[in-house]
């Protein structure tokens, strides 16, 4: 099978060394880790329109380039020029097609919208129902797919005791 990446665990580095706020306990890499290992869940619910590589990629570049833990609109913005600036690099192979949508689903992840699309929802809700690690409740009206509005109706929020490793969410996601 190839992937959009050569090795995850040299990416993952490469990601790290660009990132701008990477020892947050609030945006740092286990929420990049968690939001991945509820991505997973969504996109079992999903079925398989959800491309799952791009659910890991988000996962690990949605908040690499936060400048803090508060208000950053524009990290999302930057998250797209890190995927640009790694596909340059050549660490990541995705056609244009592709990554304009990885780079649609990071640039706007932070504006309140949902999207039809079932693979950048899927990215979205995954951040979204992680939201309570700031204090705030999950809210269904800016969940995507089904499943994001059922599970923040309902309370049935992701419970990851210590997020897993990049690898197990790889296999989660099943592209390890």
């Amino acid at each position: 099978m190839t992937r959009a990446w050569d090795d995850l665990d040299r990416l993952v580095s490469a990601v790290e060394a660009a990132a701008t706020h990477l020892g947050s306990s609030i945006h740092g890499p286990s929420h990049w880790r968690a939001v991945g290992a509820t991505a997973a869940e969504l996109a079992d619910a999903a079925g398989p329109a959800a491309d799952r590589e791009l659910l890991l990629l988000f996962a690990l570049l949605h908040d690499a380039k936060r400048e803090d833990d508060g208000y950053d609109p524009d990290h999302g913005p930057r998250a797209a020029i890190l995927l640009e600036q790694l596909r340059v690099e050549d660490r990541l192979t995705l056609d244009d097609a592709r990554a304009a949508r990885l780079a649609e689903a990071l640039r706007d992840h932070t504006r309140g919208t949902t999207h039809d699309d079932v693979t950048i929802g899927v990215c979205w809700d995954a951040d979204r129902l992680l939201i309570g690690r700031v204090g705030l409740v999950p809210d269904a009206r800016f969940c995507s797919t089904h499943d994001g509005r059922r599970r923040a109706t309902a309370g049935d929020l992701p419970r990851l005791e210590g997020p897993p490793t990049w690898a197990e969410v790889a296999t989660l996601l099943g592209v390890a």
